[in-house]
């Protein structure tokens, strides 16, 4: 009788945590105000292209010109990156030379290689990504000399992406 009691209470006590557990999560506002941003930023700004499967708006102000981009392939691209807010993060409009990979390659945000194949030789288009094809829960940081940690984009921030293919050589078909 006393160990069926304590089984009792321990299953109550297992259940009322697990609970507690799931109701506070505190992912689940990160990701309600993360939707809750990029649905004030698409009305704000009148985008009318809906989002694919991984929740990427794809907004393409020039086609290029070609066949389509694959995973094949290495481009360079120019481009810059900000927050919503508009405040940039990251560019390479300055740099001596584009910014060259491999669509497949492995280091890439997730993003980047699905908006990518979407895109032809001298495409330009504006990427939105939810943190989840981008920084994630995490973000993204880096240390100084001294050892210090700088986060630069922080967890659960969607970030626009304005991308131009500026090269392209074509990899070879499996």
């Amino acid at each position: 009788m006393i160990k069926t009691m304590r089984k009792t209470i321990y299953a109550v006590a297992l259940v009322v945590l697990a609970i507690n557990i799931i109701s506070c999560n505190p992912a689940k506002k990160y990701e309600e105000e993360e939707r809750s941003l990029i649905a004030d930023y698409i009305a704000r700004n009148n985008i009318t292209v809906a989002p694919d499967a991984d929740g990427i708006y794809y907004i393409e102000s020039d086609p290029g010109t070609g066949d389509l981009i694959t995973v094949e392939d290495s481009v360079g691209v120019r481009y810059t990156g900000t927050f919503l807010s508009g405040e940039e993060f990251d560019s390479n409009l300055e740099a001596a030379t584009p910014y060259r990979f491999r669509v497949n390659t492995p280091y890439l945000i997730e993003g980047w290689p699905k908006s990518i194949v979407k895109m032809r030789l001298g495409a330009k288009a504006t990427i939105l990504l939810p943190s989840s094809m981008a920084y994630g829960s995490t973000g993204f940081g880096t240390y100084d000399y001294y050892g210090n940690y700088y986060s630069i984009i922080p967890g659960y921030t969607p970030l626009l992406f304005e991308l131009e293919v500026v090269e392209l050589v074509r990899g070879e078909k499996k």
